[in-house]
């Protein structure tokens, strides 16, 4: 069996960006942890959280509540998110970012 780790980001809320002609503000709350290959690597990862949470909320309030429904626009998240957990990594890396909970209001 393949030995893995977590590390787990503190729940964030955002607000996202409004569509044209929309008054009413939408929100995205999540849940979210991150999957490395060594358990040694989310040692080395924790200190950078602050880091990875900001390129997430900077990326995630520019999105509107149209581009994130549906489990293809969950997955092309998923993977936006991945590529800049990874810059703001590098030059450890992240397998997979997992949603724990994810909420559309």
């Amino acid at each position: 069996a393949k030995k893995v780790a977590f590390v787990e980001l503190k729940e964030m809320t955002i607000n996202l960006a409004a569509a044209a002609g929309q008054e009413r503000q939408n929100f995205l709350k999540l849940k979210i942890a991150l999957e490395v290959s060594d358990p040694k690597l989310s040692t080395d990862i924790q200190p950078l959280v602050p880091r990875i949470e900001d390129a997430f909320q900077t990326y995630m309030r520019e999105l509107r509540a149209n581009e994130i429904d549906g489990s293809s626009a969950m997955y092309r998240l998923k993977e936006e998110l991945l590529k800049r957990v990874n810059i703001a990594v590098y030059p450890a890396k992240v397998d997979a970012v997992l949603f724990k909970e994810v909420l559309l209001q």
